[in-house]
């Protein structure tokens, strides 16, 4: 639908740190959203996202979802959502609050759905300087909104342990591989394999529900049990969980 605008592989147990414990604002010109990201719960007929603006000045904000197009604008998007408004000016030192409306598109309830909220702010133009020339720059921010149905099995809270780690042999190689066992998207923000006491870094993503994702290990030589995984993973709020489970050798 289109809309306009060390430890013993035995004994390593699942655990999170919290490294931080407060939702995170994410900020970009002068417009701040609360969290860096959004949560739709299924069951809802609307949701509602809170925009501020910190500046002494105001701007107008035009905002529209797409499915995962980087290049999408407000005319082209498709997504099964509208926004209202979809163009508004917010004024200085002041918050706007908008409106999520999902159309009833049929979308999978064993798992999340992952679209894009994107915002383009248009600052004003600054008056004390009227009588020069100007560049006016327009800023674009684009976070994930997650589609969330409540029949997902599972907490998501308990999500990033339900990783399946394992390590095997790729050519003269050897790649780690993670199952992501449950209905929601897990997003990884850097991760070590530990290996004989050894920490080897691989590049983390975000894993897709029911997913199997692989990353190289070019330093590693010769693996051996016990091994463990340590990985960040950004939660709801924008926090940062630091996991460790236990990985297999796979023959």
């Amino acid at each position: 639908m289109r809309f306009p605008t060390s430890k013993r592989a035995t004994a390593v147990a699942c655990w999170a740190a919290w490294l931080l414990l407060f939702a995170g604002q994410l900020a970009w010109g002068s417009v701040v959203l609360n969290n860096t990201r959004i949560i739709y719960p299924g069951q809802a007929h609307e949701s509602s996202v809170q925009l501020n603006n910190q500046d002494a000045s105001p701007s107008v904000v035009q905002v529209w979802v797409d499915s995962g197009d980087e290049n999408s604008t407000p005319e082209q998007a498709v997504a099964p959502f509208a926004v209202m408004p979809a163009v508004f000016r917010i004024e200085a030192k002041a918050g706007q609050t908008v409106r999520l409306v999902f159309d009833g598109s049929p979308l999978p309830q064993d798992r999340e759905s992952v679209y894009y909220f994107n915002l383009l702010q248009i600052p004003s133009i600054n008056q004390a300087f009227s009588g020069q020339n100007q560049m006016l720059v327009m800023l674009r921010n684009r976070l994930k909104l997650f589609y969330r149905p409540s029949t997902i099995a599972g907490r998501v809270e308990q999500a990033p342990c339900q990783l399946g780690f394992s390590v095997q042999r790729q050519g003269r190689g050897w790649r780690l591989s993670a199952d992501n066992r449950s209905g929601y998207f897990l997003t990884l923000s850097g991760g070590q394999l530990i290996s004989n006491g050894k920490a080897h870094a691989f590049k983390a993503e975000m894993l897709t529900p029911f997913s199997r994702a692989s990353w190289p290990l070019p330093e590693l030589t010769q693996p051996r049990a016990p091994l463990s995984v340590r990985f960040r993973h950004i939660n709801d709020y924008g926090g940062v969980n630091e996991v460790e489970s236990a990985a297999v050798l796979a023959e």
